[in-house]
């Protein structure tokens, strides 16, 4: 029996369902909602900062093959919102925070919030008086 993914609508069979709360979801929308999805984690930055001194900085060339075309996106555009990129690679909100995750950590990018809307920019973006970083 076929059934539909309680978190994004994907159409599943009910054998390859996961209950989550209290509704069926698909196989990615249960695992995202495993995953660590904060982007601002004192503890994990504080590992991060400790791998970059022991080893230097990460090169964007050194990041996988998603998460380097999502920072290739962002650095070309200098902004670009969550949708853009969600519709530019078709992916899940999941797969996007756990990329933006790592390209927050390495401060390769960073949310700015430029005239109301959050954006995602390279972490060298220029702070100016009308825009806020996040």
């Amino acid at each position: 029996m076929k059934l539909k993914c309680g978190k994004c609508g994907t159409e599943v069979d009910e054998e390859d369902s996961y209950e989550l709360g209290n509704e069926q979801v698909c196989e990615d929308c249960y695992f995202d909602s495993a995953m660590s999805q904060q982007t601002c984690d004192p503890v994990a930055q504080s590992s991060v900062e400790k791998f970059v001194e022991t080893f230097g900085d990460v090169k964007p060339e050194e990041l996988l093959e998603e998460q380097r075309k999502v920072y290739e996106f962002i650095k070309e555009r200098g902004k670009v919102t969550s949708v853009e990129i969600l519709q530019k690679f078709g992916m899940r909100q999941g797969e996007l925070t756990q990329i933006f995750i790592v390209l927050r950590r390495f401060k390769l990018a960073k949310g700015a919030k430029i005239d109301g809307e959050i954006y995602c920019v390279p972490w060298d973006y220029g702070i100016s008086e009308d825009h806020n970083e996040e």
